[in-house]
C-alpha cells in the first residue's frame, strides 16, 4: 500500500492541479496548482499583499528548471519579506508544467501542504491570481496575495 501511494503521488505531483479536500464546505481550494508552461517561457511573479505575522511565500518547479536573476535551480522558493515585489523568471521543462504552491514560515523553518493550507486561483487574461491560507479554517484567504503573469517565449 505504501509504495502504491509513493507511485501515485509520483505519477501527479507537478502534473495535475491537486484540490485540499479538508475544507469541507468548499470545493475550489487548491493545495498545489499547475500552470502549463512552454519550455523557455519567461514569466513574472508579483507580490501583491500580505496580512500574516509569518513569513509568506511561494515554490515554484518545473522538471527541468528555472532561472531567474542570479540564481537557477529545479525549483525556487520566494519570499515576500526577502524577494523583489516583482521577480522574471523562465521556465524549463519537458513535460510543459509550472508548479506552484504557498509557503510560509513561523519561525521554524519553511512549511506547506499543510491540513488546511491553499489557494484560491482567479484566471486573469494573462496569468492568474493566488489567495492564500496558511493555517485555519476561518479564513479569508489574504495571507499572501500574489499573480503570475505570461511576458514572452524564447
Amino acid at each position: 500500500m505504501a509504495e502504491e501511494k509513493k507511485r501515485y503521488w509520483r505519477e501527479i505531483a507537478g502534473k495535475k492541479r491537486l484540490y485540499n479536500k479538508a475544507f469541507t464546505d468548499r470545493d475550489d481550494v487548491v493545495l498545489w496548482d499547475i500552470l502549463p508552461v512552454e519550455d523557455g517561457e519567461k514569466l513574472k511573479l508579483i507580490f501583491e499583499s500580505k496580512n500574516s505575522e509569518w513569513e509568506q511565500g511561494v515554490r515554484l518547479a518545473c522538471d527541468i528548471g528555472i532561472t531567474g536573476d542570479g540564481w537557477t535551480g529545479k525549483g525556487v522558493r520566494l519570499w515576500y519579506g526577502h524577494s523583489p515585489r516583482e521577480v522574471v523568471f523562465t521556465c524549463h521543462t519537458k513535460d510543459g508544467f509550472l508548479s506552484i504552491y504557498n509557503v510560509w514560515d513561523r519561525g521554524r523553518g519553511p512549511e506547506s501542504q499543510k491540513h488546511s493550507s491553499g489557494m484560491l486561483v482567479e484566471e486573469l487574461p494573462n496569468g492568474r491570481r493566488y489567495r492564500c491560507n496558511d493555517i485555519g479554517f476561518d479564513t479569508k484567504f489574504d495571507k499572501l496575495v500574489f499573480r503570475i503573469e505570461r511576458l514572452e517565449t524564447i
